[in-house]
């Protein structure tokens, strides 16, 4: 791999980085449109609080975005132009360990959120629906919940292996 191919590469990877972290921020900001308008419209307190826990996680994930998996300013671009490897192999790393770290920062922010907007839902005194039937609504919220994030934890598993495959290949050049 020349250094024109490294170049190459490490600006691709920017431009995809920016583009998966725009359409994070627009998902998170029709989260958090969606759930504040609930939280005044829902007649709930419970629910209401759960629609206000799935907001402040919402913000906390954008927050955390920003401060682990953001592409790089044009700066940090401009200072790696004298050594395209090393900047590249920096910010695969970089990107690397914010994926490997997404349970903590990505999904475990939604999870009180969920469960006590799930339980407001599912165990308001409006349901008239027996006790046995509002527990299986709320165990088969809580398992779609569970698989929805298995598979991100999943996605982003598969993601950091090819980010090790691609910092391995980088570090063959390299040597």
């Amino acid at each position: 791999m020349s250094l024109a191919d490294v170049h190459l590469h490490a600006q691709r990877f920017q431009s995809r980085i920016r583009t998966r972290n725009m359409i994070e921020y627009v998902a998170a900001a029709s989260v958090i449109a969606f759930f504040a308008w609930m939280i005044p419209t829902v007649p709930e307190p419970v629910v209401q609080v759960g629609a206000g826990l799935i907001v402040l996680g919402a913000l906390y994930v954008c927050w955390k975005l920003y401060q682990l998996g953001r592409a790089a300013t044009r700066s940090e671009i401009d200072a790696g132009a004298q050594s395209w490897a090393a900047f590249h192999r920096g910010e695969l790393v970089r990107q690397r360990e914010a994926l490997r770290t997404v349970w903590s920062w990505y999904l475990a922010p939604f999870v009180p959120g969920m469960l006590v907007f799930l339980a407001g839902v599912s165990f308001t005194e409006a349901n008239p629906a027996p006790l046995a039937a509002r527990l299986t609504v709320f165990l088969a919220g809580a398992g779609l919940m569970a698989a929805m994030f298995a598979v991100i934890a999943w996605l982003n598993a598969q993601a950091v292996k090819k980010l090790d495959a691609q910092i391995a290949a980088l570090d063959q050049v390299r040597d």
